[in-house]
């Protein structure tokens, strides 16, 4: 492939990107490759793309190399295990050091960098009968604080450690740090380098897991599976369940292993996403030029009434957007009227699915979506007018065609302005508000 494709490529997915928020947690072994510079450039590519990038860290292979050398043995080494007071200090000695290493390499590159102290964290108590003293968790993510310097385009660097309300030091999980961060910022992706990719046993690349596979691998332990990955796949599940679309576990040794598992449809990594009712979310201005751009070839077909990009920005909360492999492949709007009876009706609208994945069920999940959201914003029945799709909203969704005479006032209005003689497709499966 050429340059050039390679680029047309990447900026097909910019739109998506920018202003999004991304973890990129790495694991401390990552940090000594002899390519992580190039890794710190691809971030940096990242960055210059609006995108907002915050980074956590992982230090299990230099608390364990400082620990060696001291002759000291370690409680544990993953920051969810038992931190004791030797342990603590060798712990806190090694993250300083990468610390300071990472914020040095980042500077080199002209990035604007900071290392807040935006978590809050108390002692982790008691588990199973075993007192994980100066092992912490996170209580909560200042995301107030992190918003802040992500808007100032400073990147905030998240150390695998804590302070108390008493300014005690505590050892904290890598993978939990980046998870809650992404949880607390409303974040698009956590990105977990690691220190190698996720395989089955043929060694084949594990390209996509639901959370279920996910969870369900994280409980075998399978003894032949290094414990980082088993952590990474427990959290990115966590992730994907609490609201975050995307987890991606790469393997850091790659070359270009970043950009090319972000800006391709087929990645390089291992994707742990939501399933698909979940990936459908409200619109976001920065989702416009995605949604004109899908509908552009229905309009022309007109299969979809015409709509300025001034139209849907004024009513983008109506909006919303199914998201695949952080790609838009569909949208629908919920619009809100008040009929003559004074009882709320709700117009389905904008349904669109792009070619490349119609005939997959998407458009149905939409539907029943945007009936669920029009149920919770009081409406009563719901209609969608169609030109060319009408009987798969007869047939496969139970909507009947009515006539306009069932419209409100203003929608009725608009309609006979149009002059594009859609039927009008209703449907009475709602009830009175508040009822069952």
């Amino acid at each position: 492939m050429s340059k050039f494709e390679d680029l047309r490529g990447i900026l097909q997915y910019v739109p998506q990107f920018r202003e999004r928020i991304f973890v990129i947690a790495l694991d401390g072994a990552v940090m000594r490759l002899p390519n992580f510079t190039s890794l710190l450039q691809d971030i940096a590519v990242l960055q210059s793309l609006n995108i907002q990038v915050v980074i956590s860290f992982g230090s299990r292979l230099q608390i364990r190399e400082l620990s060696q050398t001291r002759g000291i043995t370690l409680s544990s080494d993953d920051g969810i295990g038992r931190t004791d007071t030797a342990t603590l200090e060798v712990s806190a000695d090694a993250i300083s050091r990468l610390t300071s290493e990472l914020v040095a390499d980042l500077t080199a590159l002209e990035l604007r960098v900071a290392v807040p102290n935006a978590l809050a964290v108390h002692p982790a108590g008691v588990i199973d009968g075993v007192d994980l003293e100066h092992t912490g968790r996170i209580e909560r993510v200042d995301a107030r604080m992190l918003i802040g310097m992500l808007k100032e385009g400073i990147i905030p660097v998240l150390p695998p450690f804590g302070y108390d309300g008493r300014g005690t030091t505590l050892r904290l999980n890598s993978d939990a740090v980046a998870v809650e961060t992404a949880l607390a910022l409303d974040a698009a992706k956590v990105i977990f380098v690691a220190e190698e990719g996720l395989v089955n046993s043929d060694g084949q690349r594990l390209a996509q897991l639901p959370i279920k596979l996910a969870r369900e691998i994280a409980k075998r332990r399978d003894p032949h599976m290094d414990p980082s990955l088993v952590s990474k796949l427990r959290y990115a599940a966590l992730a994907c369940g609490e609201g975050v679309a995307r987890v991606h576990i790469i393997d850091g040794r790659q070359d270009e292993v970043l950009l090319a598992e972000l800006f391709s449809n087929e990645g390089v990594g291992t994707m742990i996403h939501a399933d698909e009712y979940q990936q459908i979310r409200r619109a976001r201005v920065s989702d416009i030029p995605s949604i004109m751009s899908m509908m552009r070839q229905s309009v022309e077909d007109a299969a979809l009434a015409p709509r300025s990009r001034e139209q849907v920005q004024k009513r983008i909360n109506d909006f919303f957007v199914f998201e695949l492999d952080g790609n838009l492949v569909g949208t629908v709007a919920v619009h809100m009227y008040e009929t003559d009876e004074k009882e709320k009706a709700a117009e389905l609208a904008c349904l669109f699915v792009s070619r490349a994945h119609k005939n997959k069920g998407h458009g149905r999940k939409l539907v029943a979506f945007a009936e669920d959201i029009a149920r919770q914003r009081g409406a009563v029945w719901i209609f969608a007018l169609s030109t060319q799709a009408s009987r798969f909203f007869e047939e496969k969704m139970g909507y009947r065609d009515v006539g306009p005479g069932i419209l409100p006032r203003d929608r009725r209005d608009q309609y006979d302005r149009s002059g594009r003689n859609s039927k009008v497709l209703k449907k009475e499966t709602f009830g009175k508000p508040g009822g069952a």
